[in-house]
Order: structure tokens, then C-alpha cells, then sequence
């Protein structure tokens, strides 16, 4: 059984419960951060958390020192800061799930404020702000992936509206993504879904940013979009230039989307008309094989290995190492 940690306690998985009078529940009102591992070791989860504590900021969201069930009375967690805190229980959780040989961790890191005021009485609920962290097999959330690494993903523009920086702020990551749900449904099957500022420009798609090459130029879409953890990997591994407005008035060379699960994915077509020659383009494979480098393994063989038949991640597999993990 997976554990996870929860309010100052690590629970079994099944027994991990949130009030559903949880601001978290009622109104999406929580921060989060998910990532993954290479080899066993979390990337960049130090850059993941400062971006949590950010979000928490902009979103109102009261950032406290988590209890840490070895030492929730001791001098220690008066030193520590929320990050610190939260770092070591991140370990903690990947020490006490170990997946098997070959797979990686997939943390899931949220901040609630805890329930509305006028159920902080109610018997069960957690009335103050609080964490859960639970870690999932990654292979799981790439599950199918692998074929986009050599194919591309199809992609179309959306008519669903990103939510505007004066409703909330793209640059905090939060649990409100039902415009993300409804791009997603609204999307033809088989497409990735883009969506447009209010005012014609693309700027992200769920839960991925877009990287565009043009005239062998790496150009980054910042504006209107979570900056994401994995798109500021791409900037250390190539000479980016500026933000772009793109309003599909002309189409780049190369469009990629980059995400933690799956680092980064070439874009084969928007709308049905073919990104370049609609193959992964020259760019794109040597920034990849750069990330590979980087952490040790082949990202594309290790998703596409995930995906062979003996290896797929069946609801039976996840039974099976629910009970031996």
C-alpha cells in the first residue's frame, strides 16, 4: 500500500481523506506542484517548491511550517523554513513508496488552506491550512506516450479562453483548471487542445507550455502562461530568445510542448496543418538527447519501454503493486 503524508501524519493511501467542507474541495482554492524523477532522484524539486511558495502567495494561500511526525514538538521545525520542511518530507514519502526496479516517483505536492471558517467546528474537518504529499508511479501518467515522442502530437486551438492574469494569476500554479477540462473535452480525439488569450495569442496547453523554433531560434511563451518548471529546463539547455505572440498567422519551424511528466513532445500539426515536415525537427532531438544527457537516461526510451505490451500499466498491474509496494 502506498503511504502519503497528510496534516502532520504518513497514512496509508486509502485512508488519505479531505473534508468535503475543504476549501481545496468547495472552491479548487489550493497550490500544487507535481514532479518526477530520473534514475530515483527528484529533478529540480527544490525549483518546484520555490514555485509553490510563490503560488501560494499570489493566491492568498497562508504558507505554514508543516508538522513533521519525528519531530513535530522539537527545536528543529523552528528553524526550518516551509521549504525545508517540505523538501525532507518530499524524500520521506519517495523513501517509504518504492515502486520496484525501473520506475520513477511522481510527487503530487498540494497546499490547502483548510476548510471555510464556518465549518472550522465541524467534526473531521482541518480547519488551518495544511499538506499532503503522495507519490505515484510516473509510468502511469505517461502511459501511451511514447509514440508522440517519434509521431508528434496532433494539436488544434481551442475555443475555451485562458483565464486572464486579473482573474488569476497564470503565474501561480492552483487547482482551478476546469478551462483546461473543458478545452480537453471540447477537443477532437487524438488532439492536444492550445489555448488563446482574450486576445488571439496561444499561450499554453493543459498542463504544457509551448517552445517554437524558427530559423533555428528557440522562442519561449511566457506571457499568459504558467512558467513552467520543465520550460526553464529547455532555457538552460538552448539559447532561447524572447517571449512570442503567436496567433497562428504564421507557422514555426518546430512547436514543442514541454511538461515534467514527459520533459518535452514535438508538435506534428496545429489545426491540420503540419508543424515543418510534420516529423520531430532537428532542434527538438538534440535539446532532448541535451536533457538525456543531463540526467543519466534515455528520456524517449525510458516512456516508449513503458509502453510495450509487457510493461503496460493496467489497472491490474496498479493492484499488484499497490499490494507488494
Amino acid at each position: 500500500m502506498r503511504t502519503v503524508y497528510l496534516n502532520g501524519h504518513f497514512v496509508p493511501e486509502s485512508e488519505a481523506k479531505l473534508s468535503i467542507y475543504d476549501l481545496s474541495v468547495m472552491q479548487a482554492a489550493a497550490a500544487f506542484e507535481m514532479t518526477r524523477s530520473f534514475n530515483g532522484r527528484h529533478f529540480k524539486l527544490r525549483e518546484h517548491l520555490e514555485r509553490l511558495e510563490r503560488s501560494c502567495a499570489l493566491l492568498s494561500i497562508p504558507v505554514d511550517v508543516p508538522d513533521v511526525p519525528a519531530m513535530t514538538h522539537g527545536s528543529a521545525r523552528a528553524i526550518w523554513s516551509f521549504m525545508e520542511v517540505v523538501e525532507s518530507l518530499c524524500h520521506e514519502v519517495s523513501r517509504l513508496n518504492d515502486h520496484g526496479p525501473g520506475e520513477e516517483h511522481r510527487l503530487l505536492i498540494v497546499v490547502s488552506p483548510g476548510c471555510a471558517p464556518m465549518y472550522k467546528d465541524l467534526e473531521g474537518v482541518i480547519p488551518h491550512p495544511f499538506v499532503y504529499i503522495a507519490d505515484f508511479p510516473l509510468r502511469y501518467t505517461v502511459a501511451g506516450f511514447g509514440k508522440y515522442f517519434t509521431e508528434g502530437v496532433h494539436c488544434v486551438t481551442s475555443d475555451i479562453q485562458q483565464v486572464p492574469d486579473a482573474c488569476v494569476p497564470s503565474a501561480a500554479k492552483h487547482r482551478s483548471r476546469l478551462h483546461f477540462h473543458l478545452a480537453q473535452q471540447q477537443a477532437p480525439p487524438g488532439t492536444w487542445p492550445i489555448i488563446k488569450s482574450q486576445w488571439g495569442y496561444l499561450t499554453e496547453a493543459p498542463g504544457a507550455n509551448l517552445v517554437m523554433v524558427r530559423k533555428g531560434k528557440v522562442w519561449v511563451q511566457r506571457f499568459n502562461a504558467l512558467q513552467g518548471i520543465s520550460l526553464q529546463a529547455v532555457q538552460e539547455l538552448t539559447l532561447t530568445e524572447n517571449t512570442f505572440s503567436w496567433n497562428c498567422d504564421q507557422m514555426p519551424d518546430e512547436l514543442w510542448l514541454t511538461g515534467t511528466p514527459f520533459c518535452m513532445l514535438p508538435v506534428a500539426s496545429l489545426d491540420g496543418k503540419p508543424i515543418g515536415d510534420g516529423t520531430p525537427g532537428p532542434v527538438y532531438r538534440e535539446t532532448l538527447a541535451k536533457w538525456s544527457e543531463l540526467v543519466g537516461l534515455d528520456i524517449q526510451q525510458q516512456i516508449c519501454d513503458w509502453d510495450s505490451p509487457s510493461r503496460l500499466w493496467t489497472p491490474d498491474a496498479q493492484r499488484l503493486s499497490t499490494a507488494q509496494h
